[in-house]
């Protein structure tokens, strides 16, 4: 039987990086070292032969945190070419875990395609005792290669765990079980003897995946994040005005409350045509459109994390959508 075709990409991040030693598990990332090109996958191209023809395809490579708008551009160009190319069956994307979830769900809806695309890391660098990388690699081309994971939209897989993207997030700053899905629970599994196993099916987002295809990356909108706290005044949210943000995305506490010099600022903000997105800062739950948020012309975020809402308001601003249809497409995310 043919295997199916996998196509990865290598964007860097601590699956590739090298260490001081094997117990330099913290700071490797100051070596400035990495893999040679091509190793990462050399390393696991026997137990890699027998899932998926795999063909990599180069990236920079650089710590998740060094993204720019470019490179994230540049990425969704490539996977949209090498999918229409019909060049791939699925695709998997190795990527620093700093900001992998929002790189998932930046492709999630920027990609219209039924093909699994999978974004994985790693949480020890690949010089570690115990290095993490290599058997996430092999099961992310795993679930890639599964049909019974086309459609589903774009995939994080970690720890033998699946997530999707709109749910998954980075919980632990070290632990190699660093992600989960705290709102949704993880969709399935990669288990010991290499069975995939799906478990359940993502319930939000469905509507969104690909919706914003057509989008120029490169034309988008500033939008901030504005975390809240006790005694914050308005000055991060008048920078922002003043910066050119077209939105901002209000990190507010408990179910998403500003201080009220922030709300003042805020009001300012929305009456100079600014788009207000409210969301918490507490990492699960939901903020509900209260009549008082209604009554302002805000958003409420449900439960998408700051920086999740903040790709999403980016993406339909873009688009040139309405308040109304935003706040649509927020309440289907």
């Amino acid at each position: 039987m043919t295997l199916p075709r996998v196509a990865v990409i290598t964007t860097g991040g601590t699956i590739d990086s090298l260490g001081a030693d094997r117990l330099d598990l913290a700071a490797y990332l100051e070596t400035g070292r990495r893999l040679e090109p091509g190793a990462l996958l050399a390393a696991v191209a026997p137990e890699l032969a027998t899932i998926a023809r795999v063909t990599e395809i180069p990236f920079p490579r650089l710590a998740a945190h060094a993204f720019t708008d470019a490179h994230l551009a540049n990425l969704v160009d490539l996977v949209r070419s090498v999918l229409a190319g019909g060049e791939a069956d699925g695709m998997v994307i190795t990527h620093g875990t700093n900001t992998l979830d929002e790189t998932a769900w930046l492709l999630h809806l920027a990609v219209a395609t039924d093909a699994p695309i999978v974004v994985t890391g790693a949480m020890r660098p690949a010089s570690a005792l115990s290095a993490d990388g290599p058997l996430n690699l092999v099961d992310a081309v795993r679930v890639a290669a599964a049909p019974t994971m086309r459609g589903l939209g774009v995939l994080v897989v970690m720890d033998g765990t699946v997530h999707g993207a709109r749910d998954v997030t980075k919980a632990n700053t070290l632990r190699v079980d660093a992600f989960a899905s705290p709102m949704a629970g993880p969709l399935g599994r990669v288990d010991g003897d290499g069975r995939v196993v799906l478990t359940s099916r993502p319930a939000r987002a469905t509507s969104l995946r690909g919706a914003y295809g057509g989008v120029d990356l490169r034309a988008l909108s500033r939008v901030d994040v504005v975390a809240s706290y006790q005694g914050a005044d308005g000055a991060l949210i008048d920078a922002a005005v003043a910066a050119g943000a077209r939105g901002i995305v209000s990190a507010g506490t408990g179910a998403g409350h500003p201080t009220p010099l922030e709300v003042e600022a805020l009001e300012r903000a929305s009456s100079a045509g600014v788009v207000i997105v409210q969301s918490s800062r507490v990492g699960s739950g939901r903020v509900p459109p209260v009549p008082a948020l209604l009554a302002r012309g805000w958003v409420a975020a449900d439960d998408l994390v700051p920086w999740k809402a903040r790709i999403l308001l980016r993406l339909a601003l873009a688009a040139v959508e309405d308040l109304d249809t935003i706040r649509a497409r927020f309440a289907a995310a």
